[in-house]
């Protein structure tokens, strides 16, 4: 669980809010350097550090949530994706990658997420070469065959579904969920978020 540097404990919800402006500034002063990107631990380290709220959790647990409400605001602002700055050990884009429909190739999704670095270098002034700059895939090729490849269960620890188990109805009556525009938590579609009580879109 999130904490702060007096050992008192904070939400996960409470974290993610504070995370993800840290997140933000951060991919910002990344695309400032031409061929720049941060690792989900890289990130996740500056996240921390910036906001004085740390976990023991590992990145791939709550970085995902974090760029997730970073291509939100990104989105609402007219921004290039910043999200395509951050990357996993693998130097691939989460697979939720925002720049694309759910269910897209692995290396169409990392085609899409280079030529969205690209965009970011321009957009945020970056120095660019003079050939104005290369969309370039950060993973090599067996990389990307290998992440295409992999069963979907693996993107996240077994261990994270075993300790919050779903109850059985959930699955069967076709709850849907949204993000909520206020917290950015994913929460079921309803007029109020339950988490923060703000106002859902309809």
């Amino acid at each position: 669980m999130p904490e702060l540097a007096n050992g008192k404990y904070v939400s996960q919800a409470d974290a993610i809010r504070q995370w993800w402006p840290a997140a933000r500034d951060a991919l910002i002063e990344t695309a400032g350097e031409y061929g720049a990107w941060l690792t989900f631990q890289a990130l996740s380290g500056r996240v921390q550090a910036r906001t004085g709220i740390t976990t023991n959790q590992p990145p791939e647990e709550w970085i995902p949530r974090v760029l997730g409400a970073v291509a939100t605001d990104a989105e609402r602002r007219g921004e290039p994706r910043l999200t395509s700055l951050c990357v996993t050990a693998e130097l691939l884009v989460a697979k939720d990658y925002a720049g694309v429909p759910a269910g897209t190739d692995a290396l169409t999704r990392e085609r899409v997420a280079a030529e969205d670095r690209l965009e970011c270098y321009r957009f945020f002034a970056a120095a660019m070469p003079e050939d104005g700059g290369t969309a370039t895939v950060l993973a090599p090729l067996p990389a990307i065959a290998a992440r295409a490849a992999r069963p979907a269960r693996a993107e996240r620890p077994a261990r994270t579904r075993a300790t919050t188990p779903k109850p059985a109805p959930a699955a069967s009556n076709g709850m849907r969920e949204t993000t909520c525009p206020n917290c950015f938590m994913v929460v079921p579609v309803a007029p109020t978020c339950r988490d923060c009580g703000g106002a859902l879109a309809a």
